[in-house]
Protein backbone atom coordinates (compact mmCIF):
# COMPACT_ATOMS: atom_id res chain seq x y z
CA UNK A 1 0.00 0.00 0.00
CA UNK A 2 1.36 3.28 -0.98
CA UNK A 3 0.61 5.30 2.31
CA UNK A 4 3.87 7.55 3.20
CA UNK A 5 4.88 7.40 6.44
CA UNK A 6 4.13 10.86 8.44
CA UNK A 7 5.99 11.82 11.99
CA UNK A 8 2.45 11.81 13.57
CA UNK A 9 2.15 8.17 13.38
CA UNK A 10 4.43 8.00 16.58
CA UNK A 11 3.01 10.79 18.24
CA UNK A 12 0.50 8.03 20.79
CA UNK A 13 -1.74 9.53 23.20
CA UNK A 14 -4.75 8.42 25.11
CA UNK A 15 -7.21 9.32 22.37
CA UNK A 16 -5.41 7.44 19.44
CA UNK A 17 -5.16 4.30 21.89
CA UNK A 18 -9.02 4.75 22.83
CA UNK A 19 -9.84 5.08 19.19
CA UNK A 20 -7.79 1.96 17.90
CA UNK A 21 -9.64 -0.13 20.68
CA UNK A 22 -12.76 0.90 19.97
CA UNK A 23 -12.30 0.25 15.88
CA UNK A 24 -8.71 -0.43 14.42
CA UNK A 25 -10.31 0.44 11.07
CA UNK A 26 -11.60 4.14 11.88
CA UNK A 27 -8.05 4.58 13.89
CA UNK A 28 -6.68 3.93 10.16
CA UNK A 29 -8.72 6.61 8.70
CA UNK A 30 -8.53 9.18 11.09
CA UNK A 31 -5.05 8.63 12.05
CA UNK A 32 -3.08 7.50 9.28
CA UNK A 33 -4.59 8.43 6.50
CA UNK A 34 -5.78 11.79 7.77
CA UNK A 35 -9.52 12.18 7.09
CA UNK A 36 -11.46 14.12 9.24
CA UNK A 37 -14.70 16.44 9.27
CA UNK A 38 -13.59 19.99 7.87
CA UNK A 39 -17.06 21.06 9.31
CA UNK A 40 -16.85 22.42 13.20
CA UNK A 41 -18.11 19.95 15.66
CA UNK A 42 -20.58 21.93 18.40
CA UNK A 43 -19.78 19.49 20.99
CA UNK A 44 -15.94 19.84 20.49
CA UNK A 45 -15.95 23.58 20.11
CA UNK A 46 -18.39 23.88 23.03
CA UNK A 47 -15.77 22.02 25.15
CA UNK A 48 -13.07 23.28 24.58
CA UNK A 49 -14.87 27.00 25.12
CA UNK A 50 -15.78 25.33 28.46
CA UNK A 51 -11.96 24.52 29.16
CA UNK A 52 -10.75 27.94 29.30
CA UNK A 53 -13.82 29.15 32.09
CA UNK A 54 -12.77 26.49 33.98
CA UNK A 55 -9.00 27.44 33.61
CA UNK A 56 -9.81 30.90 34.47
CA UNK A 57 -12.11 30.01 37.53
CA UNK A 58 -8.95 27.70 39.12
CA UNK A 59 -6.74 30.12 38.66
CA UNK A 60 -9.16 33.17 39.81
CA UNK A 61 -11.59 32.05 41.95
CA UNK A 62 -15.34 31.72 41.97
CA UNK A 63 -16.57 35.04 42.48
CA UNK A 64 -18.66 37.42 40.20
CA UNK A 65 -15.57 39.08 38.79
CA UNK A 66 -13.81 35.58 37.85
CA UNK A 67 -16.88 34.25 36.61
CA UNK A 68 -17.59 37.15 34.26
CA UNK A 69 -14.16 36.90 32.85
CA UNK A 70 -14.58 33.14 32.60
CA UNK A 71 -17.77 33.56 30.46
CA UNK A 72 -15.90 36.14 28.28
CA UNK A 73 -13.18 33.67 27.29
CA UNK A 74 -15.43 30.85 26.32
CA UNK A 75 -17.68 33.22 24.47
CA UNK A 76 -14.72 34.64 22.21
CA UNK A 77 -13.74 31.16 21.63
CA UNK A 78 -17.51 29.98 20.98
CA UNK A 79 -18.05 32.80 18.19
CA UNK A 80 -15.37 31.92 16.19
CA UNK A 81 -17.58 28.86 15.31
CA UNK A 82 -20.82 29.30 15.81
CA UNK A 83 -22.99 33.57 15.02
CA UNK A 84 -25.38 33.41 17.44
CA UNK A 85 -28.34 32.84 14.69
CA UNK A 86 -27.61 29.11 15.58
CA UNK A 87 -27.40 29.54 19.30
CA UNK A 88 -31.58 27.80 19.45
CA UNK A 89 -30.44 25.09 16.97
CA UNK A 90 -27.46 24.44 19.19
CA UNK A 91 -29.71 24.52 22.42
CA UNK A 92 -28.59 23.61 25.23
CA UNK A 93 -24.95 23.97 24.65
CA UNK A 94 -24.95 27.77 23.82
CA UNK A 95 -23.54 30.92 25.42
CA UNK A 96 -26.98 31.48 27.45
CA UNK A 97 -26.44 27.96 29.37
CA UNK A 98 -22.84 28.32 29.30
CA UNK A 99 -23.08 31.57 31.48
CA UNK A 100 -26.23 29.92 33.58
CA UNK A 101 -24.14 27.11 33.84
CA UNK A 102 -20.79 29.09 35.35
CA UNK A 103 -23.11 30.84 37.77
CA UNK A 104 -24.29 27.17 38.99
CA UNK A 105 -21.06 25.42 38.82
CA UNK A 106 -19.61 28.24 41.12
CA UNK A 107 -22.59 28.18 43.59
CA UNK A 108 -22.16 24.39 43.41
CA UNK A 109 -18.49 24.14 44.36
CA UNK A 110 -18.03 27.73 46.29
CA UNK A 111 -16.50 26.19 49.27
CA UNK A 112 -13.61 24.41 47.33
CA UNK A 113 -10.09 24.30 48.36
CA UNK A 114 -6.60 23.99 46.70
CA UNK A 115 -4.25 25.39 45.44
CA UNK A 116 -3.01 25.70 41.46
CA UNK A 117 -0.04 24.32 40.76
CA UNK A 118 -0.45 24.04 36.77
CA UNK A 119 -3.30 24.50 34.60
CA UNK A 120 -3.27 23.53 30.77
CA UNK A 121 -0.33 21.00 30.56
CA UNK A 122 1.31 19.14 27.46
CA UNK A 123 4.14 16.97 27.48
CA UNK A 124 5.52 13.26 27.28
CA UNK A 125 6.37 10.46 30.16
CA UNK A 126 7.71 7.14 29.78
CA UNK A 127 6.16 3.97 29.47
CA UNK A 128 8.40 1.24 28.85
CA UNK A 129 11.93 1.59 27.12
CA UNK A 130 11.78 3.28 23.74
CA UNK A 131 7.85 4.13 24.47
CA UNK A 132 6.50 7.48 25.62
CA UNK A 133 2.66 8.67 25.81
CA UNK A 134 2.01 12.00 24.87
CA UNK A 135 -0.45 13.57 27.21
CA UNK A 136 -2.65 16.89 27.88
CA UNK A 137 -4.10 17.88 31.47
CA UNK A 138 -6.19 20.54 32.50
CA UNK A 139 -4.87 21.00 35.57
CA UNK A 140 -2.26 19.35 38.44
CA UNK A 141 -3.67 20.85 42.12
CA UNK A 142 -3.08 20.35 45.86
CA UNK A 143 -5.55 20.04 48.40
CA UNK A 144 -4.83 21.71 51.95
CA UNK A 145 -3.24 18.60 53.57
CA UNK A 146 -0.71 18.36 50.59
CA UNK A 147 -1.51 15.82 48.25
CA UNK A 148 -1.64 16.51 44.69
CA UNK A 149 -4.73 15.76 42.01
CA UNK A 150 -5.68 16.39 38.55
CA UNK A 151 -9.27 18.05 37.99
CA UNK A 152 -10.07 16.92 34.56
CA UNK A 153 -13.40 19.02 32.76
CA UNK A 154 -15.90 17.06 30.83
CA UNK A 155 -18.72 18.26 29.54
CA UNK A 156 -22.08 16.19 28.51
CA UNK A 157 -25.66 15.65 27.79
CA UNK A 158 -26.68 12.87 29.85
CA UNK A 159 -25.95 12.19 33.68
CA UNK A 160 -25.65 8.24 33.39
CA UNK A 161 -23.96 5.35 35.47
CA UNK A 162 -22.49 4.49 31.65
CA UNK A 163 -20.91 7.84 32.03
CA UNK A 164 -19.58 7.75 35.28
CA UNK A 165 -18.62 3.85 35.50
CA UNK A 166 -16.33 4.36 32.45
CA UNK A 167 -13.21 6.39 33.80
CA UNK A 168 -12.04 3.97 37.03
CA UNK A 169 -10.64 2.04 34.48
CA UNK A 170 -10.16 4.52 31.27
CA UNK A 171 -6.78 4.83 29.68
CA UNK A 172 -6.93 8.61 29.90
CA UNK A 173 -7.02 8.55 33.71
CA UNK A 174 -4.66 5.94 33.81
CA UNK A 175 -2.61 8.32 31.81
CA UNK A 176 -3.35 11.27 34.49
CA UNK A 177 -2.70 9.78 37.10
CA UNK A 178 0.62 8.04 35.76
CA UNK A 179 2.34 11.45 34.95
CA UNK A 180 1.21 12.59 39.15
CA UNK A 181 3.23 9.79 39.82
CA UNK A 182 5.87 10.79 37.69
CA UNK A 183 6.42 14.03 38.59
CA UNK A 184 5.79 13.47 42.74
CA UNK A 185 6.42 10.78 45.14
CA UNK A 186 3.73 8.07 45.27
CA UNK A 187 2.68 8.96 49.18
CA UNK A 188 1.69 12.51 47.69
CA UNK A 189 -0.33 11.35 44.74
CA UNK A 190 -4.42 11.74 45.49
CA UNK A 191 -5.38 10.65 41.65
CA UNK A 192 -7.68 11.84 39.36
CA UNK A 193 -11.32 14.08 39.74
CA UNK A 194 -13.41 13.85 36.33
CA UNK A 195 -15.06 17.20 37.26
CA UNK A 196 -18.18 16.35 34.97
CA UNK A 197 -21.20 19.14 33.60
CA UNK A 198 -24.34 18.34 31.89
CA UNK A 199 -25.70 20.89 29.53
CA UNK A 200 -29.85 20.07 29.09
CA UNK A 201 -32.62 22.46 28.65
CA UNK A 202 -34.44 21.84 31.94
CA UNK A 203 -31.41 21.84 34.26
CA UNK A 204 -27.96 21.59 34.47
CA UNK A 205 -26.37 18.82 36.62
CA UNK A 206 -22.98 18.93 37.96
CA UNK A 207 -20.64 15.35 39.04
CA UNK A 208 -17.49 14.73 40.13
CA UNK A 209 -16.00 11.25 40.26
CA UNK A 210 -12.75 10.06 41.64
CA UNK A 211 -10.56 7.71 39.22
CA UNK A 212 -7.70 7.13 41.54
CA UNK A 213 -5.34 3.69 41.21
CA UNK A 214 -2.50 2.55 43.25
CA UNK A 215 0.80 1.21 42.27
CA UNK A 216 -0.52 -2.38 41.25
CA UNK A 217 -3.62 -1.05 39.18
CA UNK A 218 -0.71 1.13 37.81
CA UNK A 219 0.94 -2.09 36.72
CA UNK A 220 -1.91 -3.41 34.70
CA UNK A 221 -2.62 0.11 32.89
CA UNK A 222 1.19 -0.08 31.98
CA UNK A 223 0.89 -3.40 30.47
CA UNK A 224 -2.44 -2.38 28.50
CA UNK A 225 -1.08 0.67 27.22
CA UNK A 226 2.29 -1.24 26.20
CA UNK A 227 0.26 -3.79 24.51
CA UNK A 228 -2.31 -1.02 22.78
CA UNK A 229 1.26 0.63 21.26
CA UNK A 230 2.55 -2.66 20.26
CA UNK A 231 -0.98 -3.60 18.28
CA UNK A 232 -1.08 0.11 16.45
CA UNK A 233 3.13 -1.38 15.57
CA UNK A 234 1.88 -4.46 14.04
CA UNK A 235 -1.32 -3.29 11.76
CA UNK A 236 0.82 -0.18 10.47
CA UNK A 237 3.83 -2.90 9.40
CA UNK A 238 1.28 -5.14 7.99
CA UNK A 239 -0.50 -2.11 6.10
CA UNK A 240 2.24 -2.54 3.81
CA UNK A 241 1.78 -6.41 2.80
CA UNK A 242 -1.92 -4.57 1.52
CA UNK A 243 -2.26 -4.05 -2.22
CA UNK A 244 -4.79 -2.28 -3.92
CA UNK A 245 -5.71 -5.65 -5.90
CA UNK A 246 -6.34 -7.76 -2.72
CA UNK A 247 -10.38 -8.21 -2.34
CA UNK A 248 -9.98 -7.57 1.87
CA UNK A 249 -7.53 -4.93 3.57
CA UNK A 250 -5.94 -7.18 5.83
CA UNK A 251 -4.78 -4.76 7.96
CA UNK A 252 -6.39 -1.98 10.54
CA UNK A 253 -9.64 -4.59 11.05
CA UNK A 254 -13.18 -3.11 11.49
CA UNK A 255 -15.09 -3.43 14.73
CA UNK A 256 -18.47 -4.22 13.20
CA UNK A 257 -20.31 -2.97 15.97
Amino acid sequence: MTVQKHDSWSIIDSTKLNNFLECPRSYFYEYILGWRSESPNLHLEFGKAWHLAMEHLINNGYEDKSVGEAYTLFYNHYRQFFPDIMDEVNAPKNPANALRALVQYCREYYDDKFTPIYTEIAGTVPIDEGKALHFRMDSILQMPDGMMFSREHKTGSQLSRQWTDQWSLAIQTGTYNHVLYCLFPAEQVWGVEINGVFFQKKENKFMRVPARRNLSMMNVWQWNVCHTMNMIDFETNRMYDVKESDEVMEAFPMNPT
